[in-house]
């Protein structure tokens, strides 16, 4: 941790050791680059650095719970293993520790000076947000520690430990963001809040939102509360009008969707299987679309997913890959090469399609922007959702199922789809964001229909469990990455659901061949960033086992009974 935390906090103590120079200071200041900004001005740095954690990971995360795969034979992340001596999966860590760390302390102590509450109320649960993401991927991490100065070692806490912090933190968040007496002379969070344009209501279910995920991650022990979790999500996100999105502007590279084709950084990614067979009708309605089953198809599919030339599947052209195993088609050149009815036209116009869009196969505009290359999430100028509306009434839907209220667990699932369907339908984002439906948005009759259909459940005495989870798993896929890969590790991966006897995450399957690190076993945690903990501190990692070549197998505490 101390090449972290050193680089974190240089900037503020160097500042500092001057403070008694006036003279100096006088001299040599800029009036253009204060020594002491306002929180106004640090504040929308925070909110753009979020990304550069959770999606840079993503890229690894989404593959253990198999949101894509790679068009790669046998890589080691979708074999659920990592990479030695590398950071990659490390970047939550470093925002963590970094990239907010010591920006968020320096918000928190400046907002209490000048009574810029709003400030320190989003500052506060920005902190909560991040260690949360932080603990839930690498189990144990530096918490009581952090941020101390003069320390050559960090120590790491348990989960646990952890867990109370972000709940504290949380209402910390929640205390200030309550205070109305401000310095009417200091700057309000209107001023550099791009995300809720200072609108601290937002914050506030936002906030409850952070809480509601950190008492539902315990649903395996006896301490479980879901009254407390159903209490949280009634105070959270509403509608889409509340999801927290992060807008990209896409003028250059550093503000452009990590996502995007500029930045080409999903050029070899692939949807799997796993997804297709959920939107297609194979895996909750038992029976694939066709034609003569069409309602089976989910209308969600063609914005979310990209399809093949070739449509003589059945499926509309909508493909994916098991983990672990690369397209079969992958090498061969563009179809339009090959000779018109040759094995190689009719073979290549079935690869799989990248996220990009239909019959992409391709990064069409790496480096150039481009409106014209998007689907879904994944566009230049697409907003990355952060906390939808939709994934707290799953929430919801969980914890009221799970207290036997079965009313209450219906209408929160119900809830879910529609608000996913609301969230692809959304006309406008912030910044000029471009929505998120291909060419059209859902009509009413196809939303209908749909939930009409043999995919979604309409009774109390037929919900399940697998019902809510892979719903959910729908409305998160291809942006809440770390909350599926917090669900399916509390459903242990293979978890059977009591009221079928069939698995909880239906169709899921392992890849055929586990990294061999893995000893056999699934991933549970990511392994700390490397370059700082490795590096710096390993005492500590040898004391809790990281240096054993398994220890992203250990089951991490919240999953655990």
């Amino acid at each position: 941790m101390k090449k972290i935390i050193i680089g974190a906090v240089f900037a503020l103590t160097a500042i500092a050791s001057f403070t008694g120079c006036k003279k100096f200071l006088d001299i040599n200041s800029d009036p253009d680059t204060p020594q002491f900004p306002d929180p106004s001005s640090v504040f929308p740095t925070q909110l753009a650095a979020i990304p550069r954690g959770l999606q840079f990971d993503a890229r690894f995360a989404g593959r253990f719970i198999q949101n894509w795969t790679s068009v790669t034979a046998n890589a080691t992340v979708d074999q659920m293993g990592y990479t030695a001596n590398s950071d990659a999966n490390g970047d939550i860590w470093r925002q963590t520790y970094f990239g907010l760390g010591q920006n968020l302390n320096y918000i928190i102590d400046n907002g209490i000076k000048n009574g810029q509450w709003d400030y320190v109320g989003a500052a506060y649960t920005l902190k909560a947000m991040m260690f949360q993401y932080a603990t839930d991927y690498h189990g144990e991490i530096i918490y009581t520690d952090a941020f101390k100065e003069n320390l050559a070692f960090f120590k790491y806490d348990e989960q646990e430990t952890v867990y109370r912090g972000v709940d504290s933190l949380a209402r910390l968040g929640l205390k200030y963001l309550n205070r109305t007496d401000y310095n009417a002379s200091t700057s309000r969070l209107s001023k550099g809040d791009f995300v809720y344009n200072g609108d601290v209501s937002k914050w506030i279910k936002f906030t409850y939102g952070i809480l509601a995920r950190n008492y539902h991650r315990t649903t395996n022990k006896s301490t479980y509360n879901a009254d407390s979790v159903i209490a949280f999500c009634d105070k959270s996100l509403v509608d889409v009008n509340d999801d927290f999105v992060i807008p990209f502007d896409a003028l250059k590279n550093d503000d452009a969707n990590f996502f995007g084709t500029y930045r080409s950084n999903l050029t070899t990614i692939r949807q799997t299987n796993f997804i297709v067979r959920l939107l297609d009708g194979s895996t909750l309605s038992g029976t694939p679309a066709t034609s003569a089953t069409f309602f089976n198809r989910d209308p969600r599919m063609k914005h979310m997913l990209s399809a093949s030339n070739d449509t003589t599947n059945g499926n509309n052209g909508y493909r994916g890959l098991d983990p672990g195993t690369a397209d079969p088609n992958s090498g061969l050149a563009n179809w339009w090469t090959y000779a018109v009815g040759s094995a190689n036209y009719t073979n290549a116009r079935k690869k799989v399609a990248n996220p990009f869009g239909d019959t992409t196969y391709g990064n069409p505009s790496a480096n150039v922007f481009s409106a014209q290359y998007r689907k879904y999430l994944f566009g230049d100028k697409i907003v990355m959702p952060v906390m939808t509306a939709s994934e707290i009434q799953f929430m919801k839907a969980e914890a009221a199922f799970r207290s036997n209220n079965k009313t209450l667990a219906l209408t929160a699932y119900t809830a879910g789809i529609n608000r996913h369907f609301d969230f692809i339908n959304r006309p406008t984002f912030p910044r000029g964001n471009n929505p998120l439906f291909t060419g059209s948005p859902i009509s009413i009759t196809e939303k209908n229909d749909y939930l009409a259909g043999n995919n979604v459940k309409r009774s109390e005495a037929t919900l399940t469990l697998s019902d809510i989870m892979l719903q959910k798993y729908i409305a998160l896929w291809g942006w809440g990455f770390f909350e599926t890969f917090v669900d399916m590790r509390r459903y242990h991966w293979t978890d059977l659901d009591p009221a079928t006897g069939n698995q909880v995450y239906l169709g899921f399957t392992f890849p055929a061949a586990l990294a061999i690190d893995n000893l056999g076993k699934p991933v549970y945690r990511v392994r700390p960033r490397f370059n700082s903990e490795y590096v710096w501190n390993r005492a500590e990692l040898l004391r809790i086992g990281a240096l054993n070549i398994d220890y992203h197998t250990y089951e991490t505490w919240f999953s655990q009974p």
